[in-house]
């Protein structure tokens, strides 16, 4: 006898590749975690590995080279269409591509040519998900957004494994968290561990289940079956037994036990594993329009038919394991644009099921990832869908249609007086006689003619005598009206009798004649009939309760979390309507516009407010008018400047109902920029007076000149340049307006010594108001000792040159900025004094130089820069020693320095004397080479004439 599992697989139909393949996905941080992983992995266990990052795409990448370093398998990068995948092989996503697998090989698609909009991770594990199945696994390692997290989901669908790296981990854990929080990880381990896994994960899989026996294994799938019954109150043992033994082995491999009787025990000791092990059992496989030719049909052939002269009143559709609610939604836009352009259009209510609350959740948040347009065409998703950062939120009209309710198919009882049912895939994973008991259900539920939609696996044949077949190809079908058989006597489910052998006597007797057994048993059947029509009932009241507590809870959270979003985010906002009527407001409002909360109805306009905004009616008005955002600056009449940001309050419909005012205080900026503006206008200033003062010669002329200037900038009516020489100071001529210049001497000592500390430390001395201050030291006295002056000191090196005075004759608080545009100012003006009367001096040292040298040397010159001079000198120079000469004064000029070289000079007798000819350097400011001087001096010592003289 072969075991349970051997029957699941031949059954199944599993994919045909014949070793497992695994892909990895990673982003930012991802290749440090996959050299991790795979220096953990053998040359040979037994797998293949896909690898997709993240990469530029049009950057070459060496990926591949880098990950050989830590590979014992080979690492190639994917560059060939198609290539085979060859076992215990590494294979790298190219930059700019995309990557899909069928079967044993992999095809490249360009990343931007628009073939999906799913990215390069979701795009590789959805087509390894439907080529390998439950011999695919998903790892999602390092990374930031949340590409992957749906091809995890389409992976653990088709019964593979998914591995994520513990997001503590990893370097960036956004993207494995995400995946965490979506419930589509089954293992959570660190980069390290996640090798040893895998290879335990795949030795698992091919090790034997039958070590017990196939009586045992068949014994403990039962218990474990109850097990689950009793632990969720689900029951499975309706469900096909390929079905249960395909998740109840994933199940094996992830807990690493080798057969159903080692589970049985972990089941019982393990409390949280039952509730695992029914997720694993309800994985929904579902989409937006799944089948679309199906859907196509549906719209084509079902709704005309439902719709054809309905006026109102309602619509009433059930979808029976609806997952996380993408066939509702479905079911609903196409009913949406089939009653539009109606008349008189029939409400339309759709009843939406299931028992995992899980899926039931995001169904009722009606979110979804941006992936869903490869699923709904452009102008479906502009209708009845609003973006919400990477996601898609359904229309609030759309949401409304549905009733999204916990309901047992098997168990609880139907709806009633449907028009239209779907089940798609469902069925298939139930046994033939769990199949006809949802059958009847759902005919029980459905009007005289009412329409049953299945999946394209599913048929209603088991129970012709209930359902015509309308479209085979696309099944759909419709409820039959059968002779003899009552909807108000029917009762789905297994048959009931009325057991009359031990009524007592009289009980038949409803009327004074007796009435006969069969006569009783057709009541008591009619009478349960009714109490299952009135349970079902009760089960939909019940349903649109636990929906509305459910919307009374959502709509409960999100008033919370706009209230606590509105305080966290501490800024002044008005809900305005259509006529300026305040909505509501936030604290911060209130101290711009005098709001108390009677002012909810009131007109903004009649409130009072210190804003110097009269163009408030207008900007709200334009808002409404062009619904385009509008945002202005104003100014308070208290000095604070706001920007204004008017945008129209759209409700979940997309109408705009009003404008939301926020006033954000933008002060602090205006103030910041107006310092940068004044700090710029402050250095424009200082290389205007740098420009000015560098061409002068005269430090006299310049000094004026730049006191002059800093004392307009500066506003102050006496500015002034103090010379110190001897640690004596004297004040030079300097800036006055309106005013006497400022004059006067003295020793340093008495400049005061708090001001001499100041200086010392490098800041200027600063007096706002002399008089209340009490100073008595030469700088007040210099002021005339009243009002305002700021002083800074000139120094070379740790010489003080002089220093500069502004005055004020009335108090002035002086601002920061004018105090450090003074002292740097008068900084500079002092380097380009002391410049000016250093060049004055080097010049006189020249003049006496020259003069020197023309009273001493037999011949000199002058020259520029570049030492270019004429060979006249060189006449008096032996012809043996001028070529050395000429290379001297090549060599000086060529390093800037000054050289000297011995020659043998002529003197007008004939005789030769011993000479030096000198080359020296004059240099500016800057040290750069100004021009050359050059010299032949006699060193009187007469010598032999030299051999081969002339």
């Amino acid at each position: 006898m072969n075991s349970p599992i051997a029957h699941a697989k031949a059954e199944l139909g599993m994919a045909s590749v014949k070793f497992p393949l695994v892909g990895v996905g990673a982003s930012a941080g991802g290749l440090a975690a996959l050299e991790r992983v795979l220096t953990g992995l053998p040359g040979k266990p037994g797998f293949s590995i896909v690898v997709i990052l993240h990469m530029l795409p049009y950057h070459p990448s060496r990926c591949a080279e880098a990950l050989q370093r830590c590979s014992k398998m080979p690492v190639f990068q994917v560059t060939e269409h198609p290539t085979e995948v060859q076992i215990n092989h590494v294979y790298v996503i190219a930059p700019g591509t995309l990557l899909k697998v069928e079967d044993c090989y992999l095809f490249i698609d360009e990343a931007n040519a628009g073939h999906s909009t799913l990215g390069a991770i979701d795009y590789f594990f959805q087509s390894l998900a439907l080529s390998h199945r439950q011999l695919s696994t998903g790892v999602l390692l390092s990374g930031m957004g949340q590409d992957g997290c749906g091809g995890l989901a389409a992976i653990r669908e088709q019964g593979g494994t998914t591995i994520v790296q513990l997001p503590q981990d990893a370097q960036f854990g956004a993207l494995p968290d995400a995946a965490i929080k979506a419930n589509q990880a089954d293992i959570i381990l660190p980069a390290d561990d996640i090798a040893a896994r895998l290879l335990m994960l795949y030795k698992v899989a091919e090790a034997p289940f039958m070590v017990e026996g196939p009586e045992a294994e068949e014994a403990a799938l039962q218990d474990v079956l109850e097990i689950l019954h009793g632990s969720t109150g689900h029951d499975f043992r309706h469900y096909k037994r390929p079905t249960i033994l395909r998740r109840l082995e994933r199940r094996l491999q992830l807990r690493g036990v080798p057969n159903i009787v080692s589970y049985r025990k972990l089941l019982i000791n393990d409390g949280s594993e039952a509730r695992k092990l029914m997720k694993d059992l309800l994985i929904g496989v579902t989409g937006f329009f799944r089948d679309r030719m199906s859907f196509d049909q549906l719209r084509g052939t079902v709704l005309p038919a439902l719709l054809a002269g309905r006026g109102k009143g309602e619509l009433r559709v059930w979808a029976a394991a609806c997952s996380t609610g993408q066939e509702a939604y479905s079911l609903a836009m196409l009913l949406a644009d089939a009653v539009h352009d109606m008349g008189e259009a029939p409400r339309i209510h759709i009843f939406a099921s299931d028992i995992d609350e899980q899926a039931l959740g995001v169904a009722r948040a009606g979110m979804y990832p941006e992936s869903i347009q490869d699923e709904v065409p452009p102008h479906i998703v502009e209708r009845y869908f609003v973006r919400a950062g990477k996601q898609f939120r359904v229309r609030q009209s759309l949401r409304e249609m549905i009733t999204f309710a916990s309901h047992n198919l098997l168990r609880d009882p139907p709806f009633s007086n449907l028009d239209l049912v779907t089940c798609r895939n469902f069925m298939i994973y139930l046994d033939r006689s769990m199949q006809r008991h949802v059958l009847q259900r759902f005919h029980f539920s459905l009007s005289r003619g009412g329409y049953l939609f299945l999946g394209n696996a599913e048929t209603a044949a088991a129970v012709p005598e209930l359902f015509s077949t309308v479209d085979q190809e696309h099944k759909i079908y419709q409820a039959r009206v059968v002779e003899g058989y009552n909807k108000e006597v029917a009762v789905p489910g297994p048959p009931r009798r009325a057991n009359l052998s031990h009524a007592p006597a009289g009980a038949g007797l409803a009327k004074p004649q007796q009435l006969s057994a069969d006569e009783l048993c057709t009541r008591l059947v009619q009478a349960e009939s009714g109490c299952e029509a009135l349970q079902s009932h009760n089960e939909e009241l019940s349903t649109v309760n636990a929906e509305l507590s459910a919307r009374l809870d959502d709509t409960g959270r999100a008033n919370d979390d706009l209230v606590n979003l509105i305080a966290s985010a501490d800024l002044a906002t008005i809900f305005v309507g259509p006529n300026l009527s305040v909505k509501r407001f936030t604290p911060r409002a209130a101290g711009i516009f005098n709001l108390i909360p009677r002012d909810v109805g009131r007109n903004l306009l009649d409130i009072t407010h210190r804003l110097e905004y009269t163009d408030l009616q207008a900007d709200v008005d334009a808002v409404l008018g062009s619904q385009q955002p509008h945002e202005r600056e104003v100014r308070s009449r208290d000095g604070r400047h706001y920007i204004v940001r008017v945008r129209p309050y759209r409700t979940n419909e997309d109408q705009v109902a009003g404008a939301v005012l926020t006033f954000v205080d933008i002060s602090r900026r205006r103030n910041a920029e107006e310092e940068v503006r004044a700090r710029a206008a402050d250095q424009e200033f200082l290389l205007r007076l740098g420009d000015s003062l560098r061409p002068l010669a005269d430090a006299e002329e310049l000094q004026a000149l730049g006191c002059s200037m800093l004392g307009r900038r500066l506003e102050v009516p006496q500015l002034a340049y103090a010379l110190i020489r001897d640690s004596q100071y004297e004040v030079l001529p300097g800036y006055a307006e309106g005013m006497p210049a400022l004059q006067g001497s003295g020793q340093v000592e008495s400049i005061g010594a708090s001001v001499l500390a100041r200086w010392r430390a490098g800041e200027p001395a600063v007096q706002g108001d002399i008089v209340r201050a009490g100073a008595h030291d030469d700088l007040c006295r210099l002021a005339g000792g009243m009002g305002a002056l700021m002083g800074a000191v000139c120094h070379k090196g740790d010489t003080w040159l002089g220093f500069f005075l502004a005055c004020q004759p009335r108090v002035r608080e002086w601002a920061p900025s004018e105090v450090a545009l003074f002292a740097e100012a008068a900084a500079r003006i002092g380097v380009e004094y002391e410049r000016a009367r250093s060049q004055r001096a080097l010049r006189a040292s020249e003049a006496r130089l020259h003069q020197l040298l023309r009273g001493v040397a037999r011949v000199s010159w002058v020259t520029g820069a570049d030492g270019k001079v004429s060979d006249e000198w060189l006449a008096a120079i032996h012809p043996d020693d001028r070529a050395r000469v000429r290379g001297m004064w090549r060599d000086a000029v060529r390093t800037a320095t000054g050289r000297e070289t011995e020659v043998r000079l002529q003197d007008p007798e004939g005789d030769w004397l011993r000479a030096s000819v000198v080359a020296t350097p004059l240099l500016d400011e800057q040290g750069e080479v100004r021009e050359w001087s050059g010299c032949i001096i006699d060193v009187d010592e007469r010598i032999a004439a030299p051999s081969g003289s002339i």
